[in-house]
């Protein structure tokens, strides 16, 4: 579902350079670091790859700064507007974000002798290259997912033969309408409305309902509580993601 609205979601993700210099790691997700604190994570991390002296340390540092202050002024700026962006104005963000990104790259190219240059544009390629990884999975089938996704809820929920078949299909079949609706997008080459992202978002709610029907019909109802809560967690983590991407 996450993936159907990367396009429409463009303009939520603020990519930082500090996330250009250092890849965030799980334990820095769980501590909630501050602005402040990232930075000074980040800058440690570029002293030690780079041999930064003094002087660089202090010109990255507030390199740093500018661009959390920029990114922390965006995120307010879209917490305070209750509408959604136009098509044009995502546009208009995609280069602003491109421009920035040139901008502080010319920046650290003044800061930085050839050498630390040449590695910290390596840096950044290795960054970029894992988060594209990191964004299409392990590159498993439709198929391949919806099978392990039987295997897990026939753990979680002790389905009996009848019930993983009867599941199994309402997965397979439920992929089948997303993959479906991805290819459609896709075929386009345009993005969409207002008014199809709101019918997107409307057929995809009603579609949910549909499948917790379906599921609630199939499952006891202590399984089905433990689905419920099982869809409710999955849910609360897809928002917390959200927001650090903000």
């Amino acid at each position: 579902m996450k993936k159907l609205f990367i396009a429409t979601l463009l303009f939520v993700g603020i990519v930082s350079f500090a996330q250009d210099a250092n890849q965030k790691t799980t334990t820095d997700q769980k501590e909630k670091l501050t602005p402040e604190q990232r930075n000074e994570k980040n800058l440690q991390k570029l002293t030690s790859e780079l041999s930064l002296d003094k002087k660089q340390q202090e010109q990255v540092k507030q390199l740093l700064a500018e661009r959390s202050a920029k990114a922390e002024k965006f995120k307010d700026s879209r917490k305070d507007s209750n509408t959604k962006p136009t098509t044009a104005e995502k546009e208009a963000f995609k280069k602003q974000m491109e421009t920035e990104k040139a901008a502080n790259d010319a920046k650290m190219k003044a800061i930085l002798n050839a050498d630390q240059y040449t590695k910290w544009t390596a840096l950044k390629k290795d960054h970029e290259g894992k988060g594209h990884h990191k964004g299409h999975g392990d590159h498993k089938t439709p198929q391949e997912r919806d099978q392990a996704h039987l295997q897990k809820l026939t753990t979680d929920l002790n389905l009996s033969v009848d019930q993983q078949k009867q599941v199994g299909e309402l997965l397979s079949d439920r992929s089948t309408k997303m993959e479906m609706l991805k290819k459609s997008r896709k075929d386009t080459g345009v993005a969409p409305t207002d008014a199809e992202k709101k019918a997107m978002k409307k057929q995809m709610e009603e579609d949910y309902k549909a499948t917790d029907a379906k599921m609630k019909s199939i499952l006891n109802a202590d399984q089905y509580k433990k689905w419920t809560a099982i869809q409710k967690e999955h849910k609360d983590k897809m928002k917390d993601h959200r927001k650090d991407k903000m």
